[in-house]
């Protein structure tokens, strides 16, 4: 798949993926052809009037049409297989990433140890993935070396091993995955780890088979071709075409250059459509033109990876100052996300500054009681009279960290007490200014939105 910019004329200039190289070669032998002819009909070595080929420019704009129709109508048709087949496999992998994580948030909520929940959970994912490579093999024809999958070594060797019996066609070996997914979720029902009505866990497997309705209509765009006769037909068209226009181009033109130049305008352009047509029939492969494959099966991967990513399932609270009247949540701004989000990553920096700090602080530490250990007991060692007071820089640097990590936590205590006065505030106000505050917004912004606004320091 090649993105482009539409709105450039970058596309045109670009090689990969362009017709137009091949239908140069094609229409590159008939050009010369047309100024060969021309020359040798200018200097009198033949004739081509007495061939009496066209004798009415009529009949060849007749037959350029009827070529010209075909090939459209390829194009038509190979455009439709290939969209069918786009929405078949973005289809097909939503359904599946859909059931997965249905499956998933089901076995969240069971009464079981987390070590029984997370190892359903890992055999899931690497079953839907599998189950999602396989597929894009069927389809694709490629090796199944082009589609990463998910610790496969967590499998038994054994237990995969029908998979990688070679009288089985692929296509069976997806259908196979399909079984063990349901038998595994027939399993997991037993044992408790879906607790959820037979209705819900109903809509998982109606999921699953809609995913493999999906890969099965493409599957059909992928096996059967576009019919022969037609194939046949365009082909037979294109080839008299390119035999004919050079002797219609040397009657037609004065000049030499003309002659050639025409044939080769009017041969690539009938060559680029049939070119179009036969690039488009079938758009799964490793072709520049075909669909992306590849990146599908990856974003599929990476989705499953977010999946167990134990974030994910951690749905947001609400704030004490959440607005739950209808007239206050109409009344309320329309924060964008990361608008509201903005200070976010200043305050991760605060927090790992603050952990580096900590962590410095940590190793004049231990260099002080490293030091205190060398000194031994003693009017300067510990437990001596002269005990407490150590090497002047080391104490300099440990009443800095100190004085600073004071300000920065008084600082925040501040914050937190002025934010908490101006919700106070904004409490007794009337309603309908009240209604516009908008608290826990992010810093270095206003933290109301109604008239009162927030000390300067």
């Amino acid at each position: 798949m090649i993105f482009y910019d539409n709105k450039s004329f970058r596309a045109l200039c670009t090689l990969r993926g362009s017709v137009f190289p091949k239908a140069s070669l094609y229409a590159l032998p008939f050009a010369l052809l047309a100024v060969v002819l021309k020359w040798l009909s200018s200097d009198g070595h033949i004739n081509l009037a007495d061939l009496d080929l066209i004798s009415d420019g009529s009949v060849y704009s007749a037959f350029t049409f009827v070529l010209s129709f075909t090939l459209v109508f390829r194009c038509q048709q190979a455009y439709q297989r290939y969209f069918a087949s786009a929405k078949a496999m973005h289809m097909m992998s939503s359904e599946w990433i859909d059931a997965c994580g249905s499956l998933m948030s089901f076995v969240k909520m069971a009464r079981k140890s987390e070590g029984e929940k997370m190892q359903c959970e890992a055999v899931l994912v690497r079953l839907f993935c599998l189950l999602h490579a396989l597929a894009m093999e069927e389809l694709c024809n490629l090796a199944e070396e082009n589609f990463g999958l998910l610790d496969i070594e967590a499998f038994p060797k054994l237990d995969l091993a029908v998979l990688h019996d070679s009288r089985m066609p692929t296509s069976h070996k997806t259908h196979v995955v399909l079984i063990w997914i349901k038998f595994f979720i027939v399993q997991c029902e037993y044992t408790g780890l879906l607790p959820v009505p037979a209705p819900i866990l109903t809509r998982v497997y109606q999921e699953i088979g809609a995913g493999m309705a999906e890969f099965h209509d493409a599957q059909c765009i992928s096996m059967w071709p576009f019919p022969f006769p037609y194939a046949q037909l365009s082909m037979f068209l294109k080839v008299l075409h390119m035999l004919i226009t050079p002797f219609v181009m040397v009657q037609y033109c004065d000049k030499i250059w003309s002659a050639g130049g025409f044939t080769f305008v009017s041969l690539v352009c009938m060559s680029a459509l049939n070119i179009i047509g036969v690039e488009l029939e079938n758009p799964f492969g490793d072709d520049p033109n075909d669909l992306p494959a590849n990146e599908t099966h990856n974003d599929f991967r990476e989705s499953l990876l977010t999946l167990t990513d134990p974030a994910v399932w951690r749905v947001p609270g609400l704030l004490p100052t959440a607005k739950l009247d209808f007239r206050q949540l109409q009344a309320a701004n329309s924060t964008s996300l990361s608008r509201y989000l903005n200070g976010l990553d200043v305050l991760k920096e605060a927090n790992a500054k603050e952990a580096k700090e900590l962590e410095e602080i940590g190793e004049i530490d231990k260099m002080r009681d490293k030091t205190q250990e060398t000194r031994g007991p003693g009017p300067g060692g510990p437990g001596g009279p002269g005990s407490g007071p150590e090497d002047p820089w080391v104490l300099e640097e440990w009443l800095r960290r100190q004085t600073a990590l004071l300000e920065n936590f008084l600082a925040k205590q501040n914050d937190m007490l002025e934010q908490h006065a101006l919700a106070m505030r904004c409490a007794s106000l009337p309603k309908e200014q009240a209604a516009a505050s908008v608290f826990a917004a992010p810093k270095e912004q206003s933290l109301c939105g109604c008239s009162v606004q927030p000390r300067r320091r």
